[in-house]
């Protein structure tokens, strides 16, 4: 939690740091921690890759967060895909540590971040309609090469 606040000082510009070494030692510990792949997460990546999309997994950011997918396009555009799951929402509402993660990402790394909440993941009932919700999300509904119907 060290690191997250030693990012909201750098973000907000409040010239508060904290010694070089227990930085290093908070950025350490904070990027060190496990993580895991859910199902729901490793339906989102392989529908990604189906849908052709150049990314990576689990990758590691400059900020110390690290991001289930960074999707890759030949602009140089880059878009972490977040998959989200229940711990990541309280009623359906992002849970503060989400809210953070997502601005931190986006304004410490300069990417943007696309989350896919796990009760809308839920309602696609095939591989077409996984791979067109992705690509609506992806290029904010522009753009999309699919026409394929929600419905």
């Amino acid at each position: 939690q060290l690191h997250q606040w030693q990012l909201l000082q750098q973000e907000l510009k409040y010239g508060v740091e904290l010694p070089q070494s227990l930085q290093e030692k908070c950025r350490n510990a904070f990027t060190s921690a496990s993580f895991s792949e859910s199902k729901l997460q490793n339906d989102v990546v392989y529908e990604l890759r189906a849908a052709g999309l150049d990314l990576e997994e689990e990758v590691l950011l400059g900020s110390g967060y690290r991001v289930d997918a960074l999707v890759k396009f030949s602009n140089g555009r880059k878009v972490a895909v977040e998959v989200d799951g229940p711990s990541h929402f309280i009623d359906r509402r992002p849970a503060g540590s989400t809210i953070l993660k997502h601005r931190q990402v986006a304004r410490m790394d300069h990417i943007e971040v696309v989350s896919v909440p796990y009760w809308e993941w839920d309602e696609l009932k095939n591989s077409e309609m996984k791979q067109h919700y992705l690509r609506v999300k992806l290029f904010n509904g522009q753009n999309c090469k699919s026409n394929i119907s929600m419905e």
